[in-house]
């Protein structure tokens, strides 16, 4: 691996005869030449400023605990759901401080990052006595 690309090496072979006129006669000289092309497999990370990188880390975090909320909720996970719950509040916290020292300020604001809480996730199948 160099500089975040990973490289692999992609082999190319061509057979050849050595004599023409000789391959008639006695079958020729088979030469096989083999060629080594180097292949870039994954495009190099950009460099980011560290106030760009902490923003990137922040935005990262928050996209991963909303992926774990939905499977929590997949799973009818109360519990993690309300560990996780927990966590939000604090990780939207550190995405806005990173957001806000950001220089120069993106012209897109973050918005509001709001999500309804829901204790009880099983409480719209069954009726109310």
């Amino acid at each position: 691996m160099r500089g975040g690309t990973m490289l692999k090496n992609s082999i190319n072979c061509i057979e050849e005869r050595t004599d023409s006129r000789a391959a008639h006669a006695s079958g020729g000289a088979l030469t096989i030449r083999c060629y080594v092309y180097p292949l870039v497999t994954t495009a190099p990370r950009p460099f980011l400023k560290p106030d760009r990188k902490l923003a990137f880390e922040a935005m990262t975090l928050l996209t991963r605990l909303d992926h774990e909320l939905r499977e929590a909720r997949a799973v009818w996970n109360q519990d993690r759901f309300r560990r996780l719950m927990r966590l939000r509040p604090r990780v939207v916290a550190r995405l806005r401080r990173r957001w806000e020292i950001r220089n120069p300020l993106p012209p897109i604001p973050l918005g509001t990052l709001r999500r309804r809480y829901h204790a009880n996730l099983a409480g719209h199948l069954y009726e109310s006595k």
